[in-house]
C-alpha cells in the first residue's frame, strides 16, 4: 500500500521537556494552585520561541530525519494565545494537552465537569487544541459505571459545542487500569445512547504491559490466572482482541514499560526506548545512570502492541487521524532502574523517532 492509501497517524512530543531552553534543568515548573479547587496550570516564565527553536535543534541533533507533527502539553493560562501562535509558526502546533478528571471532585480537585469546562475553554484559546485526553480516577468499582456513563455523556456534550474531541487516557489509579472495566464501560455507554457513543482511547498502554507477572497491583489474582491475558505475543490477550482490533483506539501516549516485578513508586511503570548510554546527559555515568545496563529484548512487549496498533490504524484510511505523543516523565522519584533523578528530553525524542521507523516499514510490509 501507498503512503495515500493508508490510515493517517500523527507523531508529536509531550510531558518531560526539561532541559529546553523554555523549561530548564528541572522541566515543567511544578502546577501552582491559587486554592486546592483549581485545575493547577503551570506557569512558564521564558521565551516561547526560544523554547520552540532549541526543541527543534535537539530534534535535528538526534535524527535529522525525524518530523514531529504536534505538541502536546496544557499551556500556560496566562500565555495561551502566545504559546499556540509560536508553536503553529515554528512548525510544531499544539494539537492536544491530558488532564484528570474527578467525577464530584475531592478535597485537592474540581468536579471533574467543572474542570472540563475550564480545560474546553483553555482549549479554545489557543485555536489550536481540537482533542483533550483525561483520565478519570477510580478503581475497579469506583466511581460506579452509571456515574461514569453520565460524565461521558455530559462532558462530550459539552465538547461537542468547541469542536473538540474527548480521548481516555489508559493509567493506573485510574478506573480503566483493569481494561475489562474500561471496555465494560464502553458497552454500557453504547447501550446508553444507542450507539452513537463509545470510548476513544488514548492509549498508553506501559500501564498494562507493567502488569505482565507483577503481583503487586490489584489484577495480580486475574493475571496469575489466566484470566486476564495481557502478553501482546498471545493471540487471545485481552488488549488485542477487545480494545485494538474493535477500533476503540484514537491515539496514545509512548512511555515504555517492561514486564517487571516492582511494587509502586519503583519505576514499574517506565524504562528507556533508547540506551541512556547515547544520551549525552548521562553518557558519561555507570550504564547511563541505571542500576543495570539497559536491555532492548524488555522493550519487545511494548513495542509488539504498538505495532499492532500502527497496523490497525494504517490498514483503516478511513478512520480518523490517529495521535500518537512520547510521554517519558523525568525528575521525579528515581525508581528502581536509576540511580538519580533526570531529564527525559532524549527519551522521548527517541520515541517519536522510533514511532516514524516502525511505521515507516510497516507501510512497506502491507
Amino acid at each position: 500500500m501507498s503512503s495515500q492509501e493508508v490510515g493517517q497517524i500523527e507523531i508529536g512530543l509531550c510531558s518531560d521537556l526539561g532541559g529546553t531552553a523554555l523549561l530548564g534543568v528541572h522541566g515543567l515548573d511544578r502546577i501552582r494552585r491559587s486554592d486546592k479547587k483549581t485545575i493547577g496550570i503551570r506557569q512558564y516564565k521564558s521565551d516561547c520561541r526560544l523554547f520552540f527553536n532549541h526543541l527543534k535543534e535537539l530534534i535535528a541533533n538526534y535524527d535529522e530525519t525525524t518530523q514531529i507533527d504536534f505538541i502536546e502539553t496544557v499551556p500556560p493560562e496566562h500565555r495561551a494565545e502566545e504559546f499556540a501562535e509560536v508553536a503553529s509558526e515554528v512548525g510544531i502546533p499544539l494539537k492536544q494537552f491530558t488532564r484528570l478528571c474527578v467525577i464530584g471532585g475531592n478535597e485537592e480537585e474540581l468536579d471533574g465537569l467543572v474542570a472540563m469546562s475550564k480545560y474546553l475553554e483553555l482549549a479554545k484559546r489557543t485555536g489550536t487544541v481540537d482533542r483533550i485526553n483525561f483520565q478519570i480516577l477510580g478503581d475497579l468499582t469506583n466511581p460506579s459505571t452509571d456515574s461514569i456513563v453520565e460524565f461521558y455523556i455530559k462532558a462530550e456534550e459539552m465538547a461537542q459545542k468547541y469542536d473538540i474531541k474527548l480521548l481516555t487516557e489508559t493509567h493506573v489509579e485510574r478506573y480503566n487500569h483493569d481494561p475489562r472495566r474500561m471496555v465494560s464501560v464502553h458497552s454500557s455507554l453504547q447501550k446508553a445512547t444507542d450507539g452513537q457513543m463509545g470510548i476513544r482511547v488514548c492509549a498508553d498502554l506501559s500501564h498494562y504491559v507493567h502488569q505482565i507477572g507483577n503481583s503487586h497491583f490489584p489484577q495480580w489474582s486475574s493475571i496469575s490466572s489466566g484470566k486476564l491475558l495481557l502478553d501482546p505475543f498471545n493471540p487471545d490477550n485481552y488488549i488485542s482482541r477487545n480494545i485494538i482490533e474493535t477500533g476503540m483506539v484514537w491515539g496514545g501516549h509512548l512511555r515504555v514499560a517492561t514486564p517487571n516485578n516492582l511494587p509502586p513508586g519503583h519505576g514499574s511503570i517506565q524504562y528507556p526506548i533508547a540506551d541512556p548510554r547515547t544520551d549525552p546527559t548521562t553518557a558519561k555515568k555507570a550504564f547511563g545512570g541505571m542500576k543495570q545496563p539497559w536491555d532492548k529484548r524488555k522493550i519487545k512487549h511494548w513495542k509488539e502492541f504498538y505495532r499492532q496498533i500502527f497496523t490497525h490504524q494504517l490498514r483503516h484510511p478511513n478512520r480518523p487521524v490517529a495521535r500518537f505523543a512520547s510521554e517519558f516523565i523525568g525528575d521525579g522519584g528515581v525508581g528502581d532502574y536509576r540511580v538519580d533523578t533526570y531529564q527525559n528530553v532524549f527519551q522521548n525524542i527517541a520515541a517519536a523517532t522510533m514511532a516514524q521507523r516502525m511505521i515507516q516499514k510497516i507501510i512497506k510490509e502491507i
